[in-house]
């Protein structure tokens, strides 16, 4: 009889227990619970993830986990995700956190922070964290955080010094305080090792680079407020007075102390005077040329006795022309005749001097104009030429 008394006894005892435990124990309702406190509370009592899932009876429930060290993972693909660090926030699949990882949001696929610090904002697909590197943002894809205070945004962002930054593709900061803008061209990266300054480029090779109040247009090293090495175009300036620039030896640009409107004023003038002696050489030369031309006429003309009309000279002319002409000694009557372009007479030049000759219209004897002159001996035409004067 002992044996079944000690058993009823340990089974009331166990019952009391359990009794107890209910009556303690919080009653987790599904349309809502009071009294939520620090000792009272939804989760484990062990080292063990506490898992939240929809659709639980499905091969691939919706889950989430407050795992183990105290992180928050929402899994694209369940159980894929590790974290090692407390506070930090993961979604998407295959991201790892280490241990050093902590109070970090991280959302993507396969970005690896295992031996990444804390702090970390990291976004995209295969982006990794080094050096235990903390406080730093990775955006994209295939970026790489090697320092801490870093931002890459974009894609194949390779950063190493401190408080350095990448916008765009394949692009490599190393100096302290550099950040590159651009794209390189795949496996060359458009890179700045130079400290304290922001490049900009599209290929391997620096377009522009801003560094301490200097900008350098294809150059690494500027020298001035502005450098530039080739061309520098303007297009649609606005006119005005001002000083000239001057260029010295080194390139650089100045201001000269010499009023710009003086000097172009002089320039102008010395340009004017050029072109006027210009005009006046290739007249005298034009003069000669007919001259030239009108003598060996006038010497075929002698040897066959026959009228002939020359060009007159200067031809277009401004101050007065000459018109050679040559009369046998058996002509009884000759004239030349100008008419105007519309074939209106408007002049008639009688001739009366045998062999050789030469009449002189002055400028006040016809209007600018093209007008057009013939030579008329015994009643026939003998020849015509055309003339333009000019005001």
């Amino acid at each position: 009889m002992k044996t079944p008394l000690l058993s009823m006894k340990s089974g009331l005892a166990a019952a009391m227990l359990l009794l107890t435990g209910i009556a303690n124990a919080q009653q987790w309702q599904i349309t809502g619970n009071a009294g939520i406190t620090t000792a009272n509370y939804a989760g484990t009592v062990d080292p063990r993830p506490f898992f939240l899932r929809t659709n639980g009876a499905s091969a691939n429930p919706g889950q989430a986990i407050l795992n183990e060290a105290g992180s928050f993972i929402v899994d694209a693909v369940n159980n894929s995700n590790t974290a090692k660090a407390k506070g930090s926030i993961v979604a998407g699949s295959s991201n790892i956190l280490g241990g050093l990882a902590s109070s970090s949001i991280v959302n993507g696929w396969g970005n690896d922070l295992a031996n990444g610090g804390g702090a970390n904002i990291v976004s995209g697909q295969d982006n990794i964290v080094l050096n235990n590197s903390s406080k730093s943002v990775a955006l994209g894809w295939k970026n790489t955080i090697r320092n801490s205070n870093q931002f890459a945004l974009g894609v194949g962002i390779d950063l190493k010094d401190v408080y350095s930054g990448g916008f765009g593709i394949d692009l490599a900061a190393t100096g302290n305080r550099s950040f590159v803008i651009g794209s390189g061209t795949g496996g060359a990266k458009l890179t700045n090792n130079i400290p304290l300054s922001i490049m900009f480029g599209l290929s391997p090779t620096s377009t522009m680079l801003i560094q301490d109040k200097r900008v350098g247009i294809l150059t690494l090293s500027p020298t001035a407020n502005f450098h530039t090495v080739g061309t520098v175009r303007h297009e649609n300036l606005p006119t005005g007075s001002g000083l000239a620039l001057v260029v010295d030896a080194s390139g650089n640009v100045m201001v000269s102390n010499t009023p710009l409107n003086k000097t172009a004023s002089a320039s102008e003038e010395t340009i004017q005077q050029l072109e006027d002696r210009i005009k006046n050489l290739e007249n005298t030369v034009e003069e000669l040329k007919q001259l030239l031309l009108n003598k060996a006429a006038i010497s075929a003309i002698t040897s066959s006795d026959i009228a002939q009309l020359s060009q007159n000279v200067p031809n277009p002319a401004k101050n007065g022309t000459s018109i050679s002409y040559y009369l046998p000694k058996n002509a009884q009557t000759a004239s030349i005749e100008i008419y105007n372009i519309s074939g209106q007479l408007v002049r008639t030049l009688p001739l009366r001097e045998k062999g050789n000759g030469t009449v002189t219209l002055s400028s006040s004897e016809l209007p600018s104009g093209t007008y057009v002159y013939k030579m008329t001996t015994d009643g026939k035409v003998m020849g015509s030429k055309k003339m333009v004067i000019k005001d």
